[in-house]
């Protein structure tokens, strides 16, 4: 652990550590690095092994990092980006 982060109280080490993930995700190359890391943490897609399983369970895990205001926004994400297959049908077809 960072030092000077292991000297600040329990709420204050939450608070800095919240900060830093928002203000890294809120970036282009934030977005493009937690999307590419949740993304292959299956936060995005069906789980279809016990290994997929588990690492999206380490992605939520992640999640409480960025603190609750942009943990909504990130699950707001992900429920916009999950299709049900008919959906992923469709746009193959109109070439979306």
């Amino acid at each position: 652990m960072i030092k000077w982060l292991g000297q600040l109280s329990e709420e204050e080490k939450t608070k800095a550590i919240h900060r830093a993930f928002a203000q890294v995700a809120s970036t282009q190359d934030g977005t493009i690095v937690f999307a590419t890391i949740f993304e292959h943490l299956y936060l995005f897609r069906p789980c279809p092994t016990p290994e997929a399983k588990a690492l999206n369970e380490y992605g939520k895990f992640l999640l409480h990092f960025f603190g609750p205001e942009v943990q909504s926004d990130i699950l707001s994400a992900i429920m916009m980006s999950a299709k049900t297959p008919d959906a992923e049908m469709e746009d193959e077809k109109n070439g979306d």
